[in-house]
């Protein structure tokens, strides 16, 4: 016991710990990231400061150069001097006092260092600073030298000054035309012009043609020219900087103007106490990581897993609880004024109070469930029921339940702004697509049952046993059908009435091999069945098991044995069919059986018979008789009616009536012809012979079945 309090302590003491780790390096990390970026915005800050200041520097120093450059052009005793080609006194006087006014120029500008004057007229030099000389023997004669080549005004890149007498300066040097008389030379002080720029940024001062005019670099590698290419071809910046190659950069220039400034300096993020900061950053987050990665395994293990699997079982446990209180309002066992309270308990929410149910039953899902192995059922039966539930939520208000193995059942709300109908066709086509997809999936057929439409959630059970009643009838509907209960027929066992089978009338089609209209004439029977109000699974095998004895008494009286024909038990088959379709298609299944054994047996290899048969079936609408046969055939009558009996069955006189009265049926279609001159073109001798025989088979007058004909065509 002491044990594990023991190690219970360990590990608080242990997750303080790592906490207070976690805490620490957060705030240090938050810190180093705060001061990284604010050292950088302060540098970038600085250098556009710098450049500011710099740029406003020497656009004013380019404003008064170019002020002293035109009141020179325009001061008189100037002008006056350069056109003088001799030296004498007065141009001496001249001189001295065009000497004054440069010193006055100096005096008031601390960056002017010292001016020239170079008259070509008499090819002589005047500087501030040095003696009056000709050209050829004063010190920086290579300014003035290089003016025809030139040409215009221009700012010569800064160099050592050679006029004067020592303390030589690095100047600035600004060549302007005096009316093409001779040159003036401004010199200006490179280093006192940049002693305020700091030694952390870099400058260049360029002409107009990009060259390098001056520059302040304090890197530590000398410059590529490509990167000084780039800085040339710079257009003007704002207040933000561009970046080129790791440096920020800003760049001024005027328009008139001589000069393009630009500063740069590299990035602070590339400097050495950056790159180191960064490195205590990385270190920071790591620890920062691994403390966090820490507390998060221990508080998994001991918090967060225990919280999940809390959570999960309350969550299986709630819809498992969901579940059957769906499937308890579907099967009726919940009072009506207790499903509000748990319903909102459970959190179920039923948007209106008109509702729908749907059935689902899948046929045998039992068996094709048993083929697979354990994991493999299990996953395919929640895979269908997922598939269902999940359809049916996305797309309505719906809760589904597994009411049976192979029953699954949803409760639908019904919109309020939704008309019944329209939304009944709409859930159908979400059905029918449901049935698709486990068709093509799994090979499964699956039958549904639609519910009428109840109203209050009390009397939802009502609905649920009409979609199982519904469902109930895929015998008639088929087994990959949508069965609304409205649509299935109404029993009324009270008023069964069975529906009237002329079984001669079936038997002759047999005779005749007229199959098809054998099953028209069963087709007719099935409807009045299945649409009469009248239907029930006994009751349709009681009129199918009808036209099956008629189809053994015909056998019987042709002197066959039905078992002969089929090989089977054919009352037994029959009830054993689940589907009505597929009863009605094995009784057109025995009935073609018997109509091809009596047919084969009619085109055997009694050429006597056949003979007779022609010559019946030729004459038979007119007055014949054994006697009329045994003329003209040579053959004996009692030998033609024994023949006629053994291969037909039957005797003379019902073949010819069945003859006659069938063609008498073609005739009756046509309601101009008189009953009379139909009994004559039979071939009867009188129109009571003609009724009589006519009832006898079909069971209606020759009047009665016109009528019924008339009416069928009507409907």
């Amino acid at each position: 016991m002491l044990k594990k309090k023991w190690c219970a302590y360990r590990q608080t003491i242990l997750i303080c710990f790592l906490v207070a780790v976690l805490i620490y390096s957060f705030a240090y990390f938050v810190y180093l990231v705060k001061v990284q970026v604010d050292e950088s915005e302060q540098f970038v800050e600085s250098l556009r400061k710098t450049h500011e200041k710099l740029s406003t520097v020497l656009f004013v120093l380019e404003d008064q150069i170019n002020s002293m450059y035109l009141q020179a052009s325009l001061d008189s005793n100037l002008f006056y001097w350069m056109q003088q080609k001799e030296s004498n006194v007065s141009n001496m006087y001249m001189l001295g006092e065009i000497q004054q006014n440069f010193i006055k120029v100096i005096n008031s500008n601390p960056l002017i260092v010292s001016i020239y004057l170079y008259n070509k007229s008499n090819n002589t030099v005047l500087s501030t600073n040095h003696e009056f000389t000709r050209l050829e023997q004063f010190p920086d004669r290579d300014l003035f030298e290089r003016r025809a080549e030139a040409g215009g005004n221009q700012w010569v890149e800064a160099r050592a000054e050679k006029a004067g007498y020592g303390n030589h300066k690095t100047i600035l040097t600004f060549v302007g035309n005096i009316r093409d008389l001779g040159w003036i030379a401004i010199n200006v002080d490179e280093q006192r012009l940049f002693v305020d720029f700091p030694a952390m940024h870099n400058l260049l001062l360029m002409g107009k043609k990009n060259n390098i005019l001056s520059s302040r670099i304090h890197l530590f590698e000398p410059m590529q020219q490509p990167f000084i290419d780039q800085l040339s071809q710079l257009a003007v910046t704002a207040h933000e900087p561009e970046t080129i190659d790791n440096n920020d950069v800003f760049a001024s220039a005027r328009t008139p103007g001589e000069w393009k400034i630009v500063s740069f300096a590299p990035q602070i993020e590339n400097t050495a106490g950056s790159k180191q900061r960064w490195n205590v950053i990385m270190m920071m987050f790591v620890t920062m990581t691994a403390a966090a990665i820490c507390i998060y395994i221990y508080m998994r293990k001991h918090y967060f897993r225990p919280i999940v699997q809390y959570q999960t079982r309350f969550d299986k446990n709630l819809e498992d609880l969901r579940h059957n209180f769906i499937l308890n309002i579907l099967t009726g066992k919940l009072k009506a004024q207790d499903i509000w309270g748990k319903a909102q308990e459970m959190n179920l929410q039923f948007p209106t109070d008109r509702y729908m149910v749907i059935v689902y039953q899948i046929d045998d899902y039992y068996e094709y469930l048993l083929s697979m192995k354990q994991d493999e059922r299990f996953f395919m039966d929640k895979t269908i029921y997922s598939a269902i539930k999940w359809t049916f939520m996305t797309k309505y208000a719906a809760y589904t339940v597994k009411a049976e193995l192979e029953k699954i059942a949803i409760l639908v709300s019904i919109p309020d702004d939704g008309k019944e109908e329209q939304f009944a066709q709409h859930v159908m086509g979400t059905i029918k697509y449901l049935q698709q997809e486990i068709k093509n999936t799994c090979n499964l057929t699956v039958c549904a049952g639609i519910s009428n439409y109840p109203h209050a959630l009390g009397n939802v059970h009502t609905g649920y046993f009409e979609a199982i009643a519904a469902v109930g009838y895929k015998a008639i509907y088929g087994r990959h059908s949508v069965i609304p209960y409205k649509e299935i027929p109404t029993k009324h066992l009270n008023q069964t009435v069975f529906p009237s089978i002329d079984m001669n009338e079936l038997n002759g089609f047999i005779k005749e091999a007229e199959l098809v209209r054998f099953e028209q004439k069963l087709n007719v029977i099935m409807g009045e069945v299945l649409n009469g109000g009248t239907f029930s699974f006994e009751f349709l095998n009681a009129v199918l098991s009808n036209v099956l004895f008629g189809l053994v008494k015909l056998a019987l009286e042709l002197r066959y044995d039905i078992s002969n024909i089929v090989k089977e038990d054919i009352f037994m088959k029959l009830y054993s069919t689940e589907f009505a379709d597929d009863k009605k298609q094995y009784v057109i299944y025995v009935a073609k059986a018997v109509s091809d054994y009596i047919h084969e047996r009619k085109t055997g290899n009694n050429k006597t018979f056949q003979l007779i048969r022609e010559y019946i079936d030729h004459n038979f609408d007119k007055p014949i008789s054994l006697t009329t046969i045994s003329d003209a055939l040579g053959i004996n009558a009692s030998y033609v009616s024994s023949l006629i009996k053994n291969e037909l069955g039957y005797g003379f006189v019902d073949y010819l009536n069945h003859l006659r009265i069938k063609k008498a049926t073609l005739l009756l279609e046509d309601k101009s012809m008189a009953i009379n001159k139909i009994s004559e073109a039979c071939g009867y001798d009188t129109v009571h012979s003609f009724i009589r025989n006519f009832k006898k088979i079909h069971f209606f007058t020759p009047s009665e079945y016109r009528n019924k004909i008339n009416e069928n065509h009507h409907v």
